[in-house]
């Protein structure tokens, strides 16, 4: 395994459990805060299962919510895991599903960039909805700052008009996701195995390219409009 020292965002090399102590800083700030209250968002993937396994370590008779948004077009790899791990670790999981007139219009959406859009839509609607309705003041949410170059200018604590989000692993990188893996053996999809490094709906998700990014897999439509997307709410 190469070494688990990068560097972020300009500062020094910096270990990994330096940005693990980081992380539990950020979580611990949010706690002393939010308390019970806040929810931590989990889609089955790397990032979110790690900072899952994180929050649970730090507080492990806690039961926060764990909001899932659920559009029903995910891998069946990642229904089986998400199943499986929440008997394994007894996660108080918050599932939020698109209405039927919201299921209705996507199947209407005629080519493949227009379902990516709309797929976006939805996850943006549910997380509103998740809020609203289950009165979430904060989301606890495990992206990176090296994964996309739209999330660079993310903070650890971002206020939103009902919510705060709170991000302990964006001074992570893609290998220190996995070297904590390794290290804490930690479950994971078992589709990372087969060549994908990040994981979105099944019919716009493939293997990473050959010497691509970590989003080479990703479909090229969302990602063009990250920023966009991210104004009107996505992650």
């Amino acid at each position: 395994m190469k070494s688990n020292k990068q560097k972020v965002k300009g500062n020094a090399s910096i270990s990994l459990e330096k940005k693990i102590a980081k992380s539990k800083k950020v979580i611990k700030e949010a706690f002393e805060k939010y308390g019970e209250k806040m929810s931590i968002f989990w889609t089955g993937g790397k990032d979110s299962t790690v900072l899952l396994h994180i929050v649970r370590e730090m507080y492990p008779d806690k039961k926060f919510p764990t909001l899932f948004l659920d559009t029903g077009l995910d891998f069946k790899e990642v229904y089986d895991f998400i199943d499986r791990i929440i008997k394994m670790w007894r996660i108080n999981l918050v599932t939020v599903k698109p209405s039927r007139k919201l299921e209705d219009e996507y199947k209407k959406q005629k080519t493949k960039k227009d379902r990516v859009t709309f797929a976006s839509m939805m996850k943006i609607i549910l997380l509103k909805q998740a809020v609203r309705e289950h009165k979430s003041p904060a989301l606890v949410i495990g992206i990176r700052w090296d994964e996309h170059k739209e999330r660079i200018g993310e903070k650890y604590f971002s206020e939103r008009e009902d919510h705060v989000r709170i991000h302990p692993l964006l001074h992570w990188t893609e290998e220190d996701i996995w070297e904590y893996v390794h290290s804490k053996n930690v479950p994971y999809v078992s589709l990372y195995d087969l060549g994908y490094r990040s994981l979105g709906e099944k019919e716009f998700t493939h293997p990473a390219k050959p010497e691509g990014n970590e989003r080479s897999g990703r479909a090229k439509d969302r990602e063009v409009i990250m920023k966009r997307l991210r104004a009107l709410g996505y992650f």
